[in-house]
């Protein structure tokens, strides 16, 4: 987002006049001579403020102020202690967290009442004390981490002794270190702010870049910023940094992108691994996927020796670094011009040797003068730049950055269709696609995006929402997109057109991309044999050190839901209820298989009336409490009201099926508290289905009016009603067919007031009709 410079610095500049030209008013005032008061008139009685007729949406960011865990049930009661709730404060504001939420971490995901146990694998009170998380202004740093830190900055702190038997030594966490930051996103239900969505992180746009100037191979720490280093004379980095130098070292609790990083005593003499007072496990990479990566994906570490003094890391060799002018590029079958040429420094745009090149005579590999191995990792050197985020830490020598996430700037390629590619997935996005509530005028979509990257770009991307059984947990991929990493301005980049369209609905909380690569050694065979090879065949796609090749998974950190179209009304809800791991569950918190609790409906829940049950709850999770019950017509005293449609439309441009209708009534104006609603099915569906005869789909509609700006809203000078929406009637597909959005074949319009109207057939225009065997264009 650009700011307007002006306007701001107008801004800025009639914010002072208001306490400068105030005093300049006043000592003119005071020189003159004194007035009389005048009596003036009073405004009336304020206005009393009216009940929100829907639960009106939030999005609010800021420190974590106060987290507290229920462990009384007063809020909800769980089935089992690891899904409580609590609540947060956040500016001033006291947020409810219902049972079962799941919070989104930078990296990974937990549960509210696990944020008060980061034990993890450190001891209990080394990061915060008992009942506390370690990350609101008002809580106490553990006495271990608490007595490091005191020991860096002690003019920085402010100390507070334990009232408890313990008696250690106690550091608020927002003395020498910054809080953390909370985005909550909820809805005011019954007056309560409940939350839906939780992300917490220390701050989420926090970033730091430069070049590498050194690396400590002892402790895997890297040096950005200042005078670089000659890794080749053995000695240390300079203890403490330079001033300006920043420390980074990576969060990575297993090992997989360098030395395993522990808490302190947690090493057990185990090799290749550093101990850390300040580690917190709620904040380390995701080892999963390749999240130390070039910024083409490929798989990037830090060596565990020193490679010019010390030997080769088999895991992390250096000949995966070559140098100038040994820069390979792309084979001339595969129609990618050479890269441009370097004559100096180590290779910077470059592709990987196929696996098992053959090395020259007498050479031990991996070692000096090796091919390239695509199977293994790339080492960061100095000199290289890299981007990192993660959580600033403290330790006997400073400050440092604990990273989660480390990008270096190389293109690093591998061979075209063969294995192993790299995939990483750099941004994801979900619309919601609220229906209309409460006669409210809102904006909605349902489009995603995908922005990432592909060591092979010869091979197409498949791009896949991650659906999860409420019960199990066990995930099934649906195909959303499939994307050409050829087509792009920077090679080897995949991303979705601006306005997409396909079945997206209903959006996921992870999300998979997927490359063709996978099945490049298979015989040929449909697309979703690349599928299965990324669930079912692991072993033959693990490398670099235990990543599994070709596929990157993901959360999804932004949800886009609906927007008010009219200024001043009630703020639409945030749609929570269509997001099935909020209402149905998504199985155990642990993962699929394992006998941790099961993750069930938020309670209480972020929603409430008016707004409605998503359409796939008698399908997913038929034992779900329900939203709330149908719409209640009254009973209506005298003759019906006659409504009309003057437009039912299925527009399936782009492949959003969405449905457009407009109808208007004889009672004009409209009375108060009347509504319409629209019934929409499709009678070839199976009748059960969403969308069937016997579970057709039920909107609100909106009502509108012409206006001098806008005149032709409606066909008629009286009020009109209108829905726009998307459609969601899904034929599941067989055969080679794909699942596909269908038309509706019948819509019925019914008025509070007792009237009907339907359209059925040919009757509904429709656009842009995509046909398959089951369902034929007009």
């Amino acid at each position: 987002m650009q700011l307007n410079r002006g306007s701001l610095f107008e801004r800025i500049k009639g914010l002072a006049c208001l306490g400068l030209c105030a005093g300049t008013v006043l000592a003119m005032s005071g020189a003159q001579t004194a007035h009389a008061v005048v009596a003036v008139a009073t405004f009336s009685p304020a206005l009393s403020v009216p009940v929100a007729p829907v639960p009106a949406g939030f999005d609010i960011t800021g420190f974590i102020q106060e987290a507290t865990l229920d462990s009384t049930g007063a809020i909800c009661n769980p089935t089992n202690p690891r899904l409580a709730g609590g609540t947060v404060t956040l500016n001033g504001q006291k947020i409810v967290i219902p049972c079962n939420t799941v919070l989104q971490m930078p990296a990974g995901t937990l549960s509210w009442a696990d944020l008060f146990n980061p034990g993890k694998g450190l001891a209990p009170t080394a990061i915060a004390p008992v009942g506390q998380t370690g990350l609101a202004l008002g809580d106490l740093l553990g006495s271990t981490y608490g007595a490091t830190i005191a020991a860096t900055a002690p003019g920085l702190l402010s100390f507070k002794m334990r009232s408890d038997s313990s008696s250690a030594l106690q550091t608020r966490s927002n003395a020498s270190l910054p809080s953390y930051e909370i985005r909550v996103l909820g809805n005011v239900v019954n007056g309560r702010s409940i939350a839906g969505l939780v992300f917490i992180s220390q701050q989420s746009l926090n970033a730091g870049q430069g070049r590498v100037s050194c690396i400590d191979y002892a402790s895997g720490e890297m040096q950005v910023g200042g005078v670089p280093t000659d890794p080749s004379d053995g000695k240390a980095c300079p203890v403490p940094a330079a001033v300006g130098v920043a420390r980074v070292r990576l969060s990575d609790s297993i090992g997989r992108f360098g030395k395993r990083h522990a808490a302190v005593g947690k090493c057990a003499g185990a090799v290749n691994c550093v101990e850390e007072a300040g580690l917190d496990a709620r904040f380390a990479s995701d080892t999963d996927n390749p999240t130390v990566h070039a910024t083409t994906g490929y798989p990037m570490c830090v060596a565990r020796l020193n490679p010019f003094t010390a030997g080769v890391d088999p895991l992390c060799p250096q000949s995966n670094r070559p140098v100038a002018p040994a820069c390979k590029s792309f084979p001339s079958t595969s129609g990618i011009p050479p890269f441009a040429a370097q004559t100096s420094g180590y290779c910077t745009t470059f592709i990987m040797d196929l696996p098992g090149a053959k090395a020259t005579a007498g050479l031990s590999c991996p070692g000096p003068g090796c091919p390239t191995d695509p199977t293994r990792q790339a080492p960061i050197q100095i000199g290289d730049t890299i981007v990192f985020q993660g959580t600033l830490k403290s330790d006997a020598n400073g400050f440092y950055v604990s990273a989660h996430t480390v990008a270096v700037n190389l293109g690093i390629y591998t061979q075209p269709n063969s294995k192993p590619a790299y995939v990483f997935v750099q941004e994801v996005l979900a619309g919601t696609a609220a229906l209309p509530v409460a006669g409210l005028a809102q904006e909605t979509t349902e489009r995603v995006k995908f922005v990432g990257f592909t060591t092979d770009p010869t091979n197409l991307v498949d791009l896949y929402a991650l659906d999860q059984d409420p019960l199990t947990g066990v995930v099934s991929e649906r195909l959303l997109s499939t994307q050409s990493p050829m087509s792009n301005a920077q090679l080897g980049r995949f991303r979705t057109p601006t306005n997409n369209g396909g079945i997206f609905l209903p959006p996921t909380r992870n999300y998979r991309a997927v490359s063709r690569t996978l099945c490049a050694d298979l015989p040929a065979g449909p697309f979703t044999n690349c599928l299965l090879e990324a669930n079912g065949s692991a072993a033959r796609n693990t490398f670099a050190n235990g990543l599994i090749a070709g596929q990157f998974s993901l959360p999804n950190f932004d949800f886009v839901f609906p927007e008010n179209l009219v200024f001043g009304q009630w703020l639409v809800p945030n749609n929570f209820q269509d997001l099935p791991f909020l209402y149905c569950g998504s199985g155990p918190l642990d993962g699929p298989g394992t006998s941790s609790p099961v993750v069930g409906q938020l309670d209480p829940a972020p929603w409430g009336v008016p707004m409605q049950s998503p359409i796939f709850s008698s399908s997913l999770c038929p034992a779900a409490k329900q939203v709330s019950a149908p719409l209640k017509f009254p009973k209506v005293v005298g003759a019906a009201d006659t409504v009309a449609i003057f437009n039912a439309t299925w527009d399936n441009k782009n492949g959003m099926g969405k449905i457009n209708i407009k109808a208007t009534s004889s009672v004009s104006p409209a009375s108060v508290g009347m509504f319409m609603t629209a019934t929409i099915s499709n009678s070839s569906m199976t009748p059960t289905a969403p969308g069937g005869i016997d579970n057709p789909i039920v909107a609100e509609l909106v009502q509108l009016a012409n206006t001098a700006a806008e005149p032709t809203l409606c066909p008629t000078s009286a009020p009109c009603w209108n829905l726009s929406a998307p459609g969601f009637i899904i034929d599941p597909g067989f055969g080679p067919f794909p699942p596909s959005l269908v038309p509706p074949t019948t819509i019925v319009v019914r008025s509070s007031r007792g009237g009907t109207a339907t359209v059925t057939g040919t009757a509904i225009k429709q656009i842009a009709c995509v046909s398959t065997l089951k369902f034929t264009c007009p």
